[in-house]
């Protein structure tokens, strides 16, 4: 895989850039291969080009349930806890 560096962007491309990837939750590496890929009709559109790298562990995060934070709390509870004989 090969590395681009752009220089000397004028303003109103790179604010068009930045626009750009924050209305799609885009990184601007991210929405910058996505748009030269699609102006030069290379048709790519994969997940991973789509999302960054934490697409990868979506499906790990954010999925608790209410009842899974209760019993992850009950579960740990006992962490919070200090045996004081152990501080004397």
């Amino acid at each position: 895989m090969s590395s681009l560096t752009l220089h000397s962007l004028d303003n109103a491309l790179a604010t068009r850039l930045r626009r750009y990837a924050a209305k799609h939750k885009r990184s601007l590496n991210q929405s910058a291969k996505e748009l030269l890929s699609s102006a030069l009709g290379i048709d790519r559109p994969t997940q991973k080009m789509r999302d960054d790298h934490r697409a990868e562990f979506e499906a790990l995060s954010g999925t608790w349930t209410r009842k899974d934070v209760h019993d992850f709390k009950k579960a740990t509870a006992a962490f919070s806890e200090i045996e004081e004989s152990l501080w004397k």
